[in-house]
């Protein structure tokens, strides 16, 4: 089936892909039905890397990138090289208690992301097995899940998207 003039027309011209992150059969879809779609649209999950994201309740591209264990192990990397050691002021309020399992709580951004991913609250122990079949062993290497970087853009991006290829 050959596209519609029309359609022909609208993309001619357009350089953007994202095809060395999705699977060749999502090449010529749109942000909006990649973030919409099964995880392993993204290349290099496959059949084992989907099984452990399903048993995390990872079903789509935007789950991946909505998953808040992601977001906040991505945060908590992001500000542990501005964190000054031994420099907490005593009235400092800064506290992510709902965010880590109580035995975790006093500890420093730096060496929370040394931890395994169930130290953050919510998290059961079985999940640090799930999660090791896909490389990620601590707080960090979540942090660093290029999937999740992935499906993160790829949804950012998808909010930006134009339907008819208009500006507005």
């Amino acid at each position: 089936m050959t596209e519609p003039a029309e359609k022909k027309a609208r993309t001619e011209g357009y350089a953007l892909n994202v095809n060395a992150a999705v699977d060749k059969e999502w090449e010529a879809k749109s942000f909006r039905e990649i973030a919409a779609a099964p995880v392993e649209a993204m290349q290099g999950i496959g059949p084992k890397g989907k099984e452990q994201l399903e048993k995390l309740k990872i079903m789509t591209v935007r789950d991946l990138a909505d998953w808040k264990y992601f977001k906040v192990a991505q945060a908590i990397a992001i500000l542990a090289p501005k964190e000054t050691a031994g420099e907490r002021h005593a009235e400092t309020q800064l506290n992510i208690n709902k965010a880590m399992d109580k035995a975790h709580e006093t500890k420093s951004l730096t060496e929370i992301l040394a931890l395994p991913p169930s130290a953050l609250q919510g998290l059961a122990d079985w999940t640090d097995a799930a999660l090791g079949e896909l490389g990620i062993t601590s707080i960090s290497k979540l942090a660093e899940y290029k999937y999740a970087h992935w499906a993160q853009s790829i949804c950012t991006l998808a909010d930006y998207e134009a339907a008819d290829f208009s500006h507005k």
